[in-house]
């Protein structure tokens, strides 16, 4: 029988009432109902739509359609309980890709020739004050700020951490510090306005650290260069061998592409690229103080939960001022002058920028994810998963970052979360100590897989926050199948492709394939447990051109390191550090092979380490083991069922280290994996976007 079509819609208007959509696009009007005829302005609006429609026991699903265009953000987005969904039926903001962008940038218009080779703008005010930024995109391109030198860093002759700024009180944090430049290296300096000065920054690596100052003074006479901020950790001070570079100062703006603020003036300077004229070019600086631009918190009863967004991207955000980086390091005003006046940061030393916040800030929540999205052109990190379970960060793009792409942990427990064929490049641009996927403590049952993770200038993978054995709980996490590349960079030390920290029980780390690291002193390590790492297991990663080798344990207790191709690196592939009473790893069926430097390093022949059933192979003459050979070796218990063969690479010389059957790394027991499946998977484009190739975006 066929039923009227009032009954139909009578019988299926239950259906129809609990589904619910709203449309928003910049140029609509936040008084009208949200219809695709006549859309909403504000996303704000629009969540306060899903907040009624929910409080009227509206079960969903939810759906926030966001058009093209560029939704300008004076402050973050704040989601929390009010906008949860649910698992069967969750909250869902969905865009047009990268044409639907939430951004906390400031188009800056106004440029002007002064002359062909340089374009200047007159800076809008707040009061007395010009517009502070450290951030310019010309053209969606980071523009280089003016800096020397030109390339690579400088080492200073001298380094001194000065006296407390006030004698009396010995609790003082700041002391004056000061580097004693090389003869001559410095001299352009003198021509430096006093009032400039507070405008420039000095930036100095020290292994693991950036620091960020802001110079004082400058002596030609003795090329003094005086800075004031806390002293050093004396575990990782600065040194003679440390890198310096220096940013914003006027006869350093003398390339194409690169700008120069001019904060007494109140101008910003510009040197165009071939190509680039004032009408084709579209100017955009970071809205003071915009650092985050998406912010979902739970309370600890209840979980923010089950919200989606999908094809949006997050772009141009800024880097904490002076005041924002003392207040999160808790330490005192600096003596420099009033911190609320704009002017450049001082960033004290913390391993992985651990002080950077991020622009998507999710903390107390589940069951949120990010898909197809993009995160790009920051001044921090990208996004940080604190007290998060079962979220998930999926084919996402996070490049042109002001430290690292994702941070897992930390806060509270965090846990079941995935980090998923995500491309996470070009980061570390602020803050080089930054780590593109960080995972602190209290996290368990994570995942991350499948991403391609380069150009950065340290870790590329960090797991743990705990140093020595003081327990910590970060367990069972994966890191697999991910490409991890083009790290280090000559610009800092003491990093890894993959770096762990602490207790890690039941922590795997496998498929991966590590590449290229350098180090600029020390310690451009592919696999890296470091102090206190226990209860790892690394398997089946492909290793290869690094400085200072392939795999490196610090220290650490009872880690596997089992089934891998370690290839290429310098000076030696495997190194132990520390000696002690109990097992440090077991290390077997692996292929290690090189055709430079010695095969183990450091102190990897007196530390308690079980080798057994590894092929070894230099390219370049014979194997030995600090002086023994592999026969001697054997005789004192070490890799018994080892043997010194060459595995019968496919293509070592152009790193195709795929194996021919009749390899005898595997007689030996090796078991082939396909490294191949290292990186992001989906279609062409993706991939090609991935590695860069032409065409990509």
């Amino acid at each position: 029988m066929k039923l009227p079509s009032v009954l139909l819609a009578f019988l299926f208007f239950p259906c129809l009432l609990s589904a619910a959509s709203w449309h928003v696009d910049p140029a609509g009007n936040d008084a009208d109902p949200g219809t695709p005829e006549k859309p909403f302005q504000t996303i704000v609006r629009a969540r306060d739509a899903v907040r009624t429609d929910r409080a009227a026991g509206n079960p969903g699903p939810w759906t926030v359609h966001l058009s093209e265009g560029v939704f300008e953000l004076c402050e973050p987005l704040h989601f929390d309980t009010r906008d949860s969904g649910t698992e069967d039926q969750p909250v869902l903001y969905l865009g047009k890709g990268d044409k639907t962008v939430l951004s906390g940038g400031l188009i800056l218009n106004g440029w002007r020739k002064e002359s062909d080779e340089i374009w200047v703008v007159d800076l809008p005010r707040s009061g007395d004050e010009p517009l502070y930024f450290e951030h310019l995109w010309v053209n969606g391109r980071r523009a280089v700020r003016s800096r020397y030198p030109d390339e690579g860093f400088l080492n200073p002759a001298e380094v001194g951490q000065g006296i407390p700024v006030n004698e009396r009180n010995t609790q003082v944090a700041f002391t004056e510090q000061s580097i004693i430049a090389k003869p001559g290296e410095l001299d352009w300096l003198k021509d430096v306005p006093a009032e400039e000065l507070r405008f420039g920054q000095f930036i100095v690596h020290h292994h693991w650290d950036t620091t960020r100052r802001i110079p004082l003074r400058f002596d030609a006479d003795v090329g003094l260069l005086v800075m004031q901020g806390a002293p050093m950790k004396h575990w990782n001070p600065w040194r003679t061998t440390s890198l310096y570079c220096l940013e914003n100062f006027r006869p350093a703006f003398n390339r194409p592409g690169e700008w120069f603020y001019d904060g007494v003036a109140g101008k910003a300077f510009y040197r165009p690229l071939p190509g680039e004229t004032l009408e084709n070019s579209r100017f955009i600086v970071p809205r003071s103080g915009v650092r985050q631009l998406l912010t979902i918190k739970g309370t600890a009863e209840h979980f923010v939960s089950n919200i989606r967004f999908e094809n949006i991207s997050f772009a141009y955000t800024d880097s904490p001022r002076r005041k924002d980086v003392m207040e999160r390091a808790g330490l005192p005003e600096s003596v420099t002058g009033n911190l609320d006046r704009p002017g450049p940061s001082q960033f004290e030393p913390a391993q992985a920028a651990f002080w950077s916040d991020a622009v998507i800030d999710v903390d107390t929540a589940t069951g949120i994810v990010f898909r197809d999205c993009e995160v790009k052109h920051i001044g921090e990190y990208g996004l940080w998963l604190k007290n998060a379970r079962n979220c998930r960060v999926e084919r996402c793009v996070l490049a042109d970052l002001g430290a690292g792409g994702v941070r897992l942990g930390g806060v509270g427990k965090t846990t079941g979360n995935v980090v998923d064929n995500c491309i996470i490049q070009h980061g570390g641009r602020v803050h080089a100590c930054a780590v593109a996927v960080w995972l602190g403590n209290h996290t368990e049952d994570n995942r991350v897989t499948h991403n391609d993770i380069g150009d950065f200038y340290y870790t590329g993978v960090s797991v743990g926050w705990t140093w020595g054995y003081q327990g910590g709980q970060c367990f069972r996490n994966v890191i697999e199948n991910n490409r991890i590349h083009d790290l280090g960079q000559g610009a800092m030390a003491d990093m890894g492709g993959v770096y762990t920290l602490g207790t890690l029980h039941g922590t795997r780390v496998a498929g991966n394939v590590i590449y290229n690291v350098k180090s600029y002193a020390y310690g451009g390590w592919g696999l890296y447990p470091d102090e206190g790492s226990e209860g790892l297991l690394m398997e089946n990663n492909l290793v290869y051109d690094t400085t200072d080798g392939s795999f490196h344990q610090h220290y650490g207790k009872n880690n596997v390191i089992r089934n891998n191709i370690l290839a290429f690196s310098r000076p030696h592939q495997v190194a132990v550090t520390r000696v002690e009473n109990h097992r440090s790893l077991t290390f077997e069926n692996n292929i290690i092979v090189w055709d430079a430097g010695s095969a183990i390093g450091y102190r990897a022949e007196a530390a308690r380490v079980d080798y057994g059933s590894n092929l070894w192979w230099n390219y370049a003459g014979p194997v030995d083991f600090k002086g023994k050979k592999h026969d001697e070796w054997m005789a004192l218990g070490k890799d018994v069922g080892g043997i010194v063969a060459d595995p019968k690479f496919e293509d070592p010389a152009k790193r195709d280290f795929r194996l021919h059957e009749d390899s005898p790394a595997i007689k030996a027991g090796f078991v082939p994996f396909d490294h191949g499946k290292a990186g992001v998977y989906g279609d062409e484009a993706w991939i090609d976007r991935a590695f860069g190739r032409s065409g990509a975006r």
